[in-house]
Order: C-alpha cells, then sequence, then structure tokens
C-alpha cells in the first residue's frame, strides 16, 4: 500500500478523535516541553524524505502557457511519529482520548 493511502486509510479510522498526553503533577507547558524535545530528537533520528506524490499540469490556451504544479510528502513522517510517541512513553507519559 503507497504510504499516502495507508495515511488517508488511518485518517479515516480516526476520525475526529484527539488525543491530550498526561503525566502525574506534570503542567501542560512540562508536557509540550517534553514533546518539543521528543519532536527534534525524532527529527535528528529520522529526518524529512520529501518525494513528489503528485504532479498536476494546466494549460492556459488564449495564453499558451502551461503551470506545473507538484504536490510532496515526507516518506518518514508516520515512522517519525512513533519515534515520538515512544520518546514520550519513555518519558512517563500517557496519551489518553480526550472527549470533543
Amino acid at each position: 500500500m503507497k504510504p499516502i493511502m495507508l495515511m488517508l486509510f488511518t485518517l479515516c479510522l480516526t476520525g475526529c478523535v484527539q488525543y491530550k498526553w498526561v503525566k502525574p503533577d506534570a503542567s501542560e507547558q512540562q508536557e509540550t516541553i517534553a514533546e518539543t524535545a521528543c519532536q527534534a530528537q525524532a527529527l535528528r533520528d529520522l529526518p524529512p524524505d520529501n518525494i513528489v506524490s503528485g504532479k498536476y499540469t494546466s494549460k492556459d490556451s488564449k495564453y499558451k502557457t502551461t503551470d506545473t504544479d507538484y504536490s510532496t510528502s515526507d516518506a518518514n513522517e508516520s515512522q517519525r511519529e512513533i519515534l515520538v510517541k515512544d520518546c514520550m512513553f519513555k518519558k512517563g507519559w500517557q496519551q489518553i482520548e480526550v472527549q470533543q
């Protein structure tokens, strides 16, 4: 399954569920600091690998021009999210579902 299809499939399954990191006696600021540190480490360990995932070309017959737009995706994004979660769990944080 292509990475973009896997990501879309996962989004469909999760819907609008939101999660929050919690740790006993920890503030929101501490959560932000811990998650930011984990994200930074994950970026160092697994930097972005941007790949072209789509190419869109449009032609304007009046002005005889052609425009091409490319869409890209980060092939390492989902693996990096796993690294962030692992890092947070190792620091003692737990992820809970938040009602909307």
